[in-house]
């Protein structure tokens, strides 16, 4: 169960200058101190901590994480841990322990994260030096077990997919037209989902940004919210230049009570379920689907889950089309009035710590459910390219048979795969982007097409005519030829 929650944003102050700014070790152990904090334990909580792990950062590498923030709080834990790259890392790790837990393996796991991300960008910027801690992995510690293939295959990185905000739009565009939504549907229909997390945000004391903007303002590119890939306004993606920490606290029933953590304090994880999508999106039979989250909800409402029983949700945001896919496959509407889809206010507003940011999704969730005790929630939580897929559900009673784990993997693998060829000839467009550059400006388009056999073919064009043009008026569907790669209409 969790015991502890904590989290920190540190926003720069005025007239403050880059070595006044946060490093991520800062972070990570404030955090776990107002975690530790937070369970109001009559004696030390992390005397016997069995494991430390350190959710693994983008911009800071040490040797061992985890052992820097032991060493800085004085803990002596068994293990140290550092995790491979996926959002759906900080899910994982409840479903990982609480299974260790239950079945007697572990008493005490801590995990702890943080992301120094503006910090970093404006040492960048002003050319300066950052010397953040470092050291070297111990005897005793050790990295989570994931090892990531590379993201891309040869074609898709030659023809311009080489970052998420260059990857997601096909998704969301293939929605829109599977959906029949016009462009300009659409583009409403995105601004007010975001809108909505925007509100949730505002409220949020440790969210990154607290504005809320309009729908008008969110939908409308300007020289404070470029175009970053069509149809993806800066304020339509994740925010990554945040300085922001978190974690969590999770022990056995008895620890705690031993160390006079209230009931009050306890939230309980009942089910988890954990898949990856097909790895290439090129074998992805279609853009706007997730198996890997289908299988995985399947697997959840066969332990008992109901969708209608969840009062509080964090579908994972780094975009609005992996929010639409989740609420899809729950069976809900994301415009839903009475239930908004976030707890924190997601990844543009909140702040898209890296791999970070579940991490802050299950603080908050702990929060919610001690304020609201008869109540439950869900956390969904994804890496890479809406690749890999962790869910998870809590209460503030433990489920009546314990917590349930299903990794649904198979029912994924054996999902059909696209064929891909590179090929020239005649082909039918099938999704598509604008990308742009930093002054807002259309650069390529790139598009994912079928041809006669139904093959998937990868294309782009430098035509800025072209591209400008895909942006108002419909180009899935259409016909066109690909010749070397480029696309002609």
């Amino acid at each position: 169960m969790l015991v502890g929650v904590g989290q920190v944003t540190e926003h720069a102050s005025p007239g403050a200058n880059v070595d006044d700014a946060p490093t991520p070790l800062d972070l990570m152990t404030r955090a776990l101190r107002l975690a530790e904090r937070d369970a109001g334990a009559s004696f030390p909580l992390l005397s016997g901590l069995d494991e430390l792990v350190a959710v693994g950062s983008f911009t800071w590498h040490p040797g061992d994480a985890a052992a820097l923030v032991a060493d800085e709080l004085g803990l002596r834990p068994r293990a140290t841990v550092v995790t491979s790259t996926g959002g759906n890392v900080p899910q994982k790790l409840i479903n990982a322990h609480a299974r260790r837990i239950a079945q007697g393996e572990e008493e005490c796991v801590a995990v702890v994260g943080a992301e120094a991300m503006h910090a970093h960008a404006r040492a960048r910027r002003e050319e300066r030096e950052l010397h953040w801690p470092t050291n070297e992995p111990s005897s005793t510690s050790r990295a989570t077990d994931d090892v990531d293939r590379v993201p891309f295959t040869d074609e898709e990185y030659a023809h311009g997919l080489r970052l998420p905000v260059q990857v997601y739009p096909l998704f969301e565009n293939a929605r829109r037209f599977a959906r029949g939504w016009s462009l300009n549907d659409h583009r409403d229909r995105l601004a007010r989902l975001w809108q909505r997390f925007g509100e949730v945000a505002a409220a949020n004391p440790y969210a990154w940004l607290r504005d809320a903007p309009s729908a008008a303002t969110i939908s409308t590119p300007s020289p404070t919210n470029r175009m970053v890939a069509y149809p993806y306004t800066k304020l339509l993606v994740a925010n990554l230049p945040v300085d922001m920490g978190a974690a969590f606290i999770m022990t056995s029933f008895d620890y705690a009570r031993a160390k006079g953590v209230a009931p009050d304090r306890m939230i309980f994880p009942l089910a988890g379920a954990e898949a990856n999508d097909h790895w290439f999106v090129s074998e992805r039979p279609q853009l706007d689907d997730s198996p890997a989250m289908r299988a995985i909800w399947s697997a959840l409402q066969r332990g008992g889950t109901d969708v209608e029983a969840i009062a509080h949700l964090d579908l994972y945001s780094c975009f609005p089309t992996v929010v639409e896919c989740a609420a899809t496959v729950l069976g809900i509407d994301a415009l839903d009035p009475t239930r908004v889809p976030t707890v924190t206010g997601g990844l543009t507003f909140f702040g898209g710590p890296g791999n970070n940011y579940v991490t802050h999704s299950i603080a908050t969730m702990v929060e919610r459910l001690r304020d609201d005790p008869e109540s439950r929630g869900l956390v969904s939580a994804l890496g890479w390219f809406s690749t890999k897929h962790a869910w998870g559900t809590y209460a503030g009673a433990p489920a009546p048979g314990g917590f349930s784990f299903d990794n649904v993997q198979d029912e994924v693998d054996a999902q059909p795969r696209c064929t891909t060829a590179v090929d020239n000839g005649d082909v039918v467009v099938e999704s598509y982007t604008v990308t742009h550059g930093r002054d807002g400006a259309p650069e390529r388009l790139i598009l994912a097409a079928r041809d006669h056999a139904a093959r998937r073919i990868w294309a782009h064009s430098e035509d800025l005519e072209l591209a400008r043009g895909a942006e108002t008026h419909e180009l899935i569907g259409r016909r066109g030829q690909v010749h070397d790669g480029l696309f002609y209409l």
